[in-house]
């Protein structure tokens, strides 16, 4: 099911400030899935995992975000060689020790995170990894904490 193709990195959004990839091929037809499909992708031997996503008029479009341009060293306006397949392999979001603790403790916390899906549990551990000191990470784990107790989403 794998899929080799040609295709112009495109701007997107109102103001342009997107970088989208669009798929030519019915992606239902090729791939036997519709809506968001989970993928497997490699540009100039950059391999990432994502998601592409319905257009509402029969076509997909892939989102390029700054660290897959930066890794496959591509931007806006370039024509790239995409591979591509669907990814059928379940998402595991590597879980830090300093926020396993906590929800280890919290079991409605532990059971909230274990319910968000692959999306939402990344942007959360992403969130607490990116922060620079101990104790602005300790913070976002303490509201991610009580966030999930309160069954509310990342702002």
């Amino acid at each position: 099911m794998k899929r080799t193709f040609q295709t112009q990195l495109r701007t997107g959004g109102e103001t342009g400030a997107w970088t989208v990839l669009l798929i030519p091929f019915k992606v239902a037809e090729v791939f036997g899935f519709e809506g968001r499909v989970p993928v497997k992708s490699t540009t100039n031997g950059f391999a990432f995992r994502t998601s592409i996503s319905p257009q509402g008029d029969g076509t997909h479009c892939m989102m390029v975000n700054k660290a897959m341009q930066a890794g496959a060293k591509v931007k806006a306006g370039e024509t790239v060689v995409v591979e591509m397949e669907p990814d059928i392999e379940p998402r595991v979001v590597p879980v830090p020790d300093d926020l396993k603790r906590p929800l280890a403790r919290h079991a409605e916390a532990k059971a909230a995170f274990a319910k968000l899906s692959y999306s939402h549990r990344k942007e959360y551990v992403d969130w607490i990894t990116e922060a620079k000191k101990l104790e602005t990470r300790a913070a976002r784990i303490e509201k991610t904490v009580q966030r999930l107790i309160e069954g509310k989403r990342k702002k």
